[in-house]
């Protein structure tokens, strides 16, 4: 037999499956080559000096603001509580509210009436305590006075009438002092003087002392009042409620230290009656 050239009988050509991957090669490696010749995008940056500069400003703004609310902050404490200390000094030393109730000053001051009381007329009168600590002054004959009672403890309204070294006494609803009546004239009924009082069966009486006027009542149905004479010793006074029929005063606790009386009721800044509602006419009214 002549030799030849003869493929062995399991000798196999390409089959599809490897054409099929060489075409997949192919197309992977256009695609990579297409990849690798597009451009990138350029990003625009920043010089790194600007940046920092403006990391720096946004800093130092921050820094400023914090500082000027730290500012706000200190000088509206500063302010809240120098208005609370101030208030704190006006109601210890100078001025202190008191309502009035009780018919005890009729007809200068009604029940339901609101006064100002000025508490350095005399001394310094701390709260909740019942003397003052420093007195420098005594009270007027005629002051309406603000006092702590020495029969119970507790704030009254009055009018200073005796002072220290006088002799006092009540003849017939007439006040003498030292042996002189504080004169007396009769002005009438104060249900007619007085539209607040209407229904009161009281008369409305004129006092002048010192060169000073003041009105007082007395019960139409009451007897004549008698008392005394009471001696006023040092450092005390005499006080006795305008309506000298309806008050709890010197002629039942005796005349009283001057360290007591709180201070001087100065005007009324507001006035209610508990059945009408609001007495308008006698807000800001002094007290006299």
């Amino acid at each position: 037999m002549a030799k030849g050239s003869a493929k062995p009988e399991n000798a196999k050509g390409p089959t599809d499956a490897d054409e099929a991957k060489r075409d997949d090669l192919s197309e992977d490696e256009d695609d990579d080559a297409k990849t690798k010749s597009k451009p990138k995008p350029k990003t625009k940056t920043k010089p790194k000096g600007k940046a920092d500069a403006t990391k720096t400003k946004r800093r130092e703004e921050a820094a400023a603001d914090e500082e000027t609310r730290w500012e706000r902050t200190k000088a509206n404490t500063k302010t809240i509580v120098g208005a609370v200390l101030l208030a704190i000094f006006i109601r210890i030393v100078l001025f202190e509210a008191f309502e009035i109730e009780g018919p005890s000053m009729e007809p200068t001051l009604l029940n339901g009436d609101r006064v100002v009381v000025a508490k350095f007329s005399y001394g310094l009168f701390l709260p909740f305590t019942s003397e003052a600590v420093v007195n420098w002054g005594v009270p007027a004959r005629g002051d309406v006075v603000i006092v702590k009672s020495p029969h119970d403890n507790i704030d009254i309204v009055k009018r200073v009438v005796g002072l220290p070294g006088e002799v006092v006494e009540m003849r017939d609803d007439v006040v003498v002092i030292d042996g002189e009546e504080i004169a007396p004239r009769e002005l009438g009924p104060c249900a007619e003087l007085v539209p607040y009082l209407r229904g009161e069966m009281s008369e409305c009486i004129s006092e002048s002392a010192d060169n000073l006027r003041w009105r007082t009542s007395r019960d139409l149905t009451s007897p004549p009042s008698n008392h005394g004479p009471t001696e006023v010793p040092a450092g005390h006074v005499y006080i006795l409620g305008d309506h000298r029929d309806r008050s709890n005063d010197s002629r039942f606790f005796g005349p009283v230290p001057v360290n007591r009386v709180k201070g001087r009721a100065l005007v009324m800044y507001w006035s209610t009656d508990p059945h009408t509602g609001y007495r308008w006419d006698r807000i800001f009214d002094s007290v006299q």
